[in-house]
């Protein structure tokens, strides 16, 4: 059988301290029987290195510098100061990544937010849609049958609608949704697209990109158009090719 080794001194008779001088060292059994006096060994007691043991071992685990608790470390999370709430993240997302405060948009707010787009746009060139269309002049044709023909006044007003809401599609859908994450209609409805890798504004090229790339969302019945309503992340077939997800915007 092993014989425990002491911590210091003689121990008083009838003591359960072992009555050897020897220092203790880690693997030694702990001597038996266990005290019923309510004294605590010595080598139980906390080492003046702040390691202590919880009563089996003073090779416990090290307490944190200064008394702050010590900071776990998660793999595949970036650490404090490089990301976090401050700057409009928290952890959470699938896998263990880190997503945006906001959740995918559900689909009706998107079809809320394309509707204001496209009438905001849309104004000028409806606009000089009803204008020529109320300056028509009528006039014969070639069988004597009276016709309508607009003006050379009213054409003018509709193509420099129609120039207008070219200039505000960019602005509105490139320029704005591309560095900012935002259209007019996202802002009103409270949206926003971000890259699905970065989790940032698109920028201008690839917001032009997905935009264009409406047209897929239309060739298959307008699948595209709905496939939000079933998708994990809500995305259509333009957001997939462009890699963007469009988010609720909590801040």
């Amino acid at each position: 059988m092993t014989t425990a080794r002491g911590v210091s001194g003689a121990a008083p008779a009838g003591s359960w301290l072992p009555t050897t001088a020897e220092a203790w060292l880690p693997g030694d059994p702990v001597p038996e029987p266990e005290p019923t006096d309510g004294t605590t060994p010595a080598w139980a007691a906390p080492a003046a290195t702040g390691w202590g043991g919880g009563g089996v071992s003073r090779f416990g685990t090290p307490a944190p510098a200064y008394g702050a608790p010590a900071a776990p470390v998660v793999l595949g999370v970036p650490p404090a100061g490089v990301v976090g709430p401050a700057a409009g993240w928290t952890p959470g997302a699938p896998e263990g990544g880190w997503q945006p405060s906001g959740a995918p948009a559900h689909w009706g707010w998107r079809v809320l937010a394309s509707l204001l787009d496209q009438l905001i746009v849309a104004t000028p060139y409806l606009a000089g849609a009803v204008y020529a269309q109320t300056t028509m002049s009528t006039t014969a044709d070639m069988d004597g049958r009276p016709v309508l023909l607009p003006t050379a006044e009213g054409m003018n007003v509709f193509g420099a609608g129609a120039l207008v809401m070219l200039v505000l599609w960019f602005v509105n859908r490139v320029v704005l949704q591309g560095r900012g994450g935002q259209s007019w209609g996202k802002r009103i409805v409270g949206l926003r697209t971000v890259g699905e890798d970065t989790q940032r504004p698109l920028g201008m090229w690839w917001a032009f990109v997905r935009d264009v790339a409406n047209v897929v969302n239309a060739l298959p019945l307008y699948l595209g158009y709905l496939w939000p309503l079933w998708d994990a992340r809500r995305q259509t077939f333009s957001d997939k090719l462009a890699h963007a997800l469009v988010l609720r915007d909590v801040r």
